[in-house]
């Protein structure tokens, strides 16, 4: 490898351990004993019966309540909604039902118009809930509940916390939620929190090994290429995986993420790549299940197109192995549960690609767009109705300083 990582501070060195996996897999535990007891502790709300349930957020953070929404419409009867804050602020709220639970997922608590939807919620009548890993954020300080976990970030694949450990805490949130609305009992709830834990622990392994050879092997011919746009296809339940995929490359290597749901590729993508001649680098995110006949089928294009093609997949099959370029498989994982392998499988590339390109050691191409970037993104303005609970925008001198982490809010009292 190059040199050290800076600007993403990686933990995890070139190798992953068995050290590493241990560590990975206690912090997980640790999580679902610890979160479940925090949800106990506010089941006099989690327990009443609403109209209808949004998760809210941006980036990971929306991405981690996607990744739980169709494996929790197995055992719940009141789905929860997913939707971008942006959306869900300007064009879902006006048909926001009375009576309605709106679960704001945001990691670091500090984007604007996250915490706009939790003011925007409340003053509409909702039931309020933030889940956050920062208790001293902009939003827990708005929230009325804060369900929040801390987590032991060096546990994790670098680059991948706000993402895994969220997801997890919805995870463990929709079980509650279902548990309490008497769609489950406590069997099943234990059953779906051992599965969740397997499952965890194999998804960690999937960026292990020989995967982890072939991820190296693939970033660095992505690098001697000179690649900068990157494919990333799926379906169902894993389609949400396409964006963090799209996500982790252009946060750390600053190249371009495109996703497109895999049947729509065949229709729409092919006349790009059909003539543009470019070698380009598509990801199929394609675990054993209903989507696998047709990535096969978009594999076999893609060869005589002479694409370069990586599969993540549980269950790679001969005409898999013939037809990609490379094949990630993973152990058995279901496809409602795959973005548990896939979010560190994808991290990891993203990782490796940036560092062989020499983009770790700065976010930005001038520093002085460090805090017009943190100022569009944690203090761009609210709308009218909740105007009053928008703060004064800090110096660029403070924003500079804090970046991500922005400023700290105590929580009222």
């Amino acid at each position: 490898m190059a040199k050290v990582y800076d600007f993403f501070k990686l933990n995890k060195g070139a190798v992953l351990t068995e050290g590493d996996h241990r560590e990975f897999d206690a912090e997980i535990e640790k999580l679902y004993r610890e979160f479940s007891d925090t949800c106990e502790s506010f089941k006099d709300i989690l327990s009443k019966k609403y109209s209808k349930i949004y998760a809210v957020g941006i980036g990971d953070s929306l991405y981690s309540a996607g990744s739980v929404e169709m494996k929790s419409w197995q055992y719940m009867s009141n789905r929860i909604q997913v939707v971008e804050s942006h959306e869900f602020n300007y064009y879902h709220l006006d048909y926001m039902p009375e009576n309605s639970l709106v679960i704001i997922c945001s990691g670091g608590g500090q984007a604007a118009r996250t915490v706009e939807s939790c003011c925007l919620a409340k003053k509409r009548g909702a039931t309020v809930i933030a889940l956050t890993l920062v208790p001293e954020s902009r939003l827990a300080s708005q929230a009325d509940r804060v369900l929040v976990f801390k987590p032991t970030r060096k546990a994790y694949v670098d680059g991948a916390c706000n993402y895994i450990a969220l997801a997890n805490m919805m995870n463990v949130l929709t079980i509650k939620l279902a548990l309490w609305a008497g769609d489950i009992d406590e069997a099943k709830e234990k059953e779906l929190v051992d599965e969740a834990l397997l499952y965890s622990s194999r998804g960690f392994k999937g960026a292990m090994g020989d995967n982890e050879v072939k991820i190296k092997e693939a970033m660095m011919k992505a690098k001697d290429e000179g690649q900068r746009k990157f494919y990333f296809l799926g379906a169902g339940p894993n389609y949400i995986i396409t964006e963090l995929g799209c996500a982790k490359f252009m946060e750390q290597s600053a190249a371009d993420g495109i996703h497109q749901q895999l049947e729509e590729y065949g229709h729409e993508q092919y006349w790009v790549h059909n003539r543009n001649g470019h070698n380009d680098f598509i990801f199929l995110i394609c675990p054993d299940g209903k989507c696998t006949s047709r990535c096969v089928e978009n594999l076999r294009e893609m060869r005589y197109l002479d694409l370069t093609t990586i599969v993540l997949t549980t269950k790679a099959t001969g005409e898999m192995k013939e037809l990609a370029s490379y094949v990630l498989e993973t152990e058995d994982i279901d496809e409602y549960c795959f973005w548990m392998a896939a979010g560190n499988i994808l991290t990891r590339c993203a990782n490796f690609y940036t560092n062989y390109i020499g983009f770790t050691d700065g976010q930005f191409a001038k520093e002085e767009q460090k805090a017009e970037h943190y100022r569009t993104i944690q203090f761009s303005r609210f709308c009218d109705e909740v105007k009053e609970f928008d703060i004064e925008i800090p110096s660029a001198e403070t924003l500079a300083e804090n970046g991500p982490q922005g400023l700290n809010f105590l929580k009222k009292n």
